[in-house]
């Protein structure tokens, strides 16, 4: 047992706390303090000193232990003895004793006990919280300093204002080149749309789109996929190619051609592709539709039949138990609650001679007591109603418990 601890709390509220049979300690109150050397301010505080001739009880100390400990004042006093006996046993083998917190006791020849504080909290609750203040020292020079340098501030403004104009310029100018890099990055492999594209683009795309009307049909013979199940569109689509007359396609054509061909971007012959997709794919979706309606007309009367056999079956099973262990998610209206077991039986078998129907709610992991519970119900809306029911003829005070 730490005697210090108490006698540090008492000192808190009390101008003396006597150690019975040892000596008695006193606080005085002491106003605040300015160091001349360290500039410091300290706070209004409470200064301990010892009397060795205040050895007779008066019951302070002891009353504080038994309290705290919750022991008679007989074992309290005890406890005060062993703790004086111990620290007379430090004093007369080592000269010295300390409680921690309170101070140290030093035992000198001829002079008794010498006593030092070395408390570090403040015993003041008026100053409770109050930090230790350092002030500098006003000088004459300090003033005359500052008088001078008062032109030098405008100056440290502009130069200041000028090196952020410069950081902002900088920064401007390194997001323009980072934008304009990436424009022109985007712009080379073709990604960008054309609304964001510049005017002078467009005449190279303009010249280029004359041979247009070579190409495509260049394309729809070259391109266009034979299908393995239809042999007749096939032969079709090879019918239809030689359209195009070789003898007005020149060399120079050609050449212009080819080069449209490397350099354009989207394919122009899609619909002779999407043609045939489009007509295989409608039969293959209509086919399985016809047998969907039948499997849900099956699953329907299935599922209703168990929902109304498990519902019934649920409600009996919950009333029938006499103990509730753990959480159910119901709300119970409890009647009485005990601390014992065998005291909440003699409720419940009371409770049952009157024809009530009592559970007993046993203790959970935070609780130790035991409840009686007279109904439970799903929600608790019902459970408030049956409440108000039930207050009109019982004595007590009964309430509801979710659990």
């Amino acid at each position: 047992m730490q005697l210090s601890n108490h006698i540090h709390t008492l000192l808190q509220h009390h101008d003396c706390v006597i150690i019975p049979e040892f000596g008695g300690l006193i606080a005085e109150y002491a106003p605040a303090q300015i160091h001349p050397v360290r500039h410091t301010l300290a706070p209004p505080t409470k200064r301990v000193a010892f009397n060795q001739s205040l050895t007779r009880n008066d019951g302070l100390l002891v009353d504080a232990l038994s309290r705290a400990l919750g022991v008679s004042t007989g074992q309290a006093r005890q406890l005060v003895q062993e703790a004086v006996a111990r620290l007379r046993a430090e004093l007369e083998t080592q000269q010295r004793a300390e409680l921690p917190g309170i101070g140290v006791f030093r035992q000198a020849a001829g002079r008794g006990l010498d006593f030092e504080y070395t408390g570090s909290q403040s015993l003041l609750s008026a100053s409770y919280g109050l930090p230790e203040l350092v002030s500098r020292p006003v000088r004459a020079t300090d003033a005359l300093l500052a008088r001078e340098r008062q032109p030098a501030v405008p100056q440290l403004a502009a130069g200041r204002r000028a090196r952020r104009l410069w950081q902002s310029a900088a920064v401007a100018v390194v997001v323009g080149l980072a934008l304009s890099a990436q424009y022109l990055y985007i712009l080379n492999l073709d990604f960008l749309p054309d609304a964001l594209r510049f005017t002078s683009s467009v005449p190279a795309q303009t010249e280029l789109s004359a041979p247009t009307a070579v190409r495509p049909m260049r394309q729809q013979a070259t391109l266009s996929p034979r299908p393995d199940n239809n042999e007749a569109t096939w032969s079709t689509t090879v019918a239809d190619a030689p359209v195009e007359t070789p003898a007005t396609v020149t060399a120079e054509d050609e050449a212009t051609a080819a080069a449209w061909e490397k350099e354009a971007t989207a394919p122009a012959p899609a619909p002779a592709v999407a043609t045939p997709a489009a007509k295989k794919v409608a039969p293959v979706a209509t086919t399985p539709a016809a047998p969907a309606k039948p499997a849900v007309a099956a699953t329907k009367p299935a599922a209703v039949v168990p929902a109304k056999a498990v519902a019934p079956a649920a409600t009996p099973a919950a009333a029938t138990e006499t103990t509730i262990k753990s959480r159910t998610g119901r709300f119970y209206i409890i009647a009485d609650v005990f601390n014992s077991l065998p005291k909440a039986q003699q409720r419940v078998a009371q409770l049952s001679k009157q024809g009530q129907t009592a559970q007993i709610i046993l203790p959970s992991a935070t609780s130790r007591y035991y409840r009686v519970s007279v109904g439970n119900y799903t929600d608790k809306s019902t459970a408030t109603a049956h409440l108000t029911q039930l207050k009109k003829y019982s004595s007590s005070s009964p309430w509801v418990l979710p659990y």
